[in-house]
């Protein structure tokens, strides 16, 4: 029988960009779900370096919607030219697509040539190192408030953008004014090119600020505020800083001595790692205290290692952010200052934020 040539060179299956993005979007969804020991076993089984999923992911991530949006678009076969539009925006793609500009035959260098300014860029709240200090805020305080204790948005986004997983639950427990929550409503400005899908959850022992009605009322030591939890931020009240800030509440964490906070917060990891499977990850934001009176020193980045490694959580990753104590200077931070170098006991400003998984 004839064959009909038309059509079998019009829907043959050897579109070989196609198949490297199909590739490049199931690594990239295996990275995004499973632990990392996992991942890298299931590559190594698979025949795959690390680098080259590194850049089948990228290609995968950015390409696939393209793919998605335009089943007929035939892609080049090289990767160095795909991983090259794949660093197109959104934007860009889908209108060179449109024009016919992205084809099979097409050159890296073609690629690179529409790029312009248009290629995609991480926003600048991002910081590319894991030192997470921020000169001017994009998201100051929004609880209207002059206590301690606060952390920026801005630390906020850095740990969604570093840690989270399109289609995670996010819960955090100790929403305190919601600031999560606005940093995600302001997804927009930071978020750019990149698709992330999360499912936000707050709660906290006393709900207040301007996010209240959205903040669930939960106490720790009595339960969590869902079933189920990819991925929690925990920042939990300055030790000795903040008592009877928030509340009067015997559980608040503000509240507590030494022994009953380092027992509180053991409980308190012991319930996330039963709410949270393979590949869970939890943030934790802590600092050092330290009292320039007495010299006494307690170094609870340390103790909440061990907390949570107890409950059976691998250190993860690590990053530093400033807790701005120098930023308002006057007569009172002199006096600290000169405090703090004559006792030869240093004025904690440094923050730890430290992210533990389950393996």
């Amino acid at each position: 029988m004839p064959r009909d040539w038309i059509r079998y060179l019009t829907n043959t299956r050897t579109d070989a960009g196609r198949a490297l993005v199909e590739q490049g979007s199931r690594i990239d969804q295996a990275r995004r779900t499973l632990a990392a020991d996992e991942y890298y076993r299931i590559l190594a089984t698979a025949g795959i370096t690390a680098r080259d999923a590194r850049l089948l992911s990228d290609i995968g991530r950015r390409i696939k919607p393209l793919l998605d949006h335009n089943p007929g678009l035939r892609l080049p076969i090289r990767i160095r030219t795909l991983a090259a539009i794949s660093e197109l925006s959104s934007e860009t793609l889908r209108r060179e697509a449109e024009s016919g500009r992205i084809h099979s035959s097409m050159t890296e260098a073609d690629a690179r040539s529409l790029r312009g300014s248009t290629a995609v860029s991480v926003p600048q709240v991002i910081r590319p190192t894991d030192n997470w200090s921020f000169a001017k805020l994009q998201w100051p305080r929004i609880d209207g408030w002059e206590g301690r204790g606060y952390i920026p948005g801005d630390l906020y986004a850095n740990c969604l953008w570093y840690y989270s997983h399109s289609g995670d639950t996010v819960v955090d427990p100790m929403a305190g004014s919601g600031m999560l929550l606005h940093v995600w409503e302001d997804q927009a400005t930071w978020l750019d090119d990149e698709q992330l899908s999360l499912n936000i959850v707050l709660s906290d022992i006393l709900p207040r600020g301007p996010y209240a009605e959205h903040i669930q009322s939960c106490d720790l030591l009595e339960s969590f505020p869902t079933s189920n939890a990819d991925y929690i931020i925990l920042d939990p009240p300055y030790y000795g800083l903040v008592e009877h800030q928030y509340s009067e509440h015997s559980h608040d964490l503000a509240n507590m001595d030494i022994d009953d906070w380092t027992n509180s917060m053991s409980q308190i990891a012991h319930r996330f790692r039963e709410v949270q499977t393979a590949g869970g990850r939890c943030t934790v934001i802590v600092p050092n205290n330290r009292t320039i009176t007495t010299g006494e020193r307690t170094l609870f980045p340390e103790i909440v290692r061990g907390i949570f490694r107890n409950a059976g959580y691998d250190l993860y990753d690590i990053a530093y952010a400033s807790r701005r104590t120098q930023q308002k200077q006057g007569r009172r931070m002199g006096v600290l200052n000169n405090e703090a170098r004559r006792s030869r006991v240093p004025l904690t400003d440094i923050s730890e934020v430290l992210t533990f998984i389950i393996l």
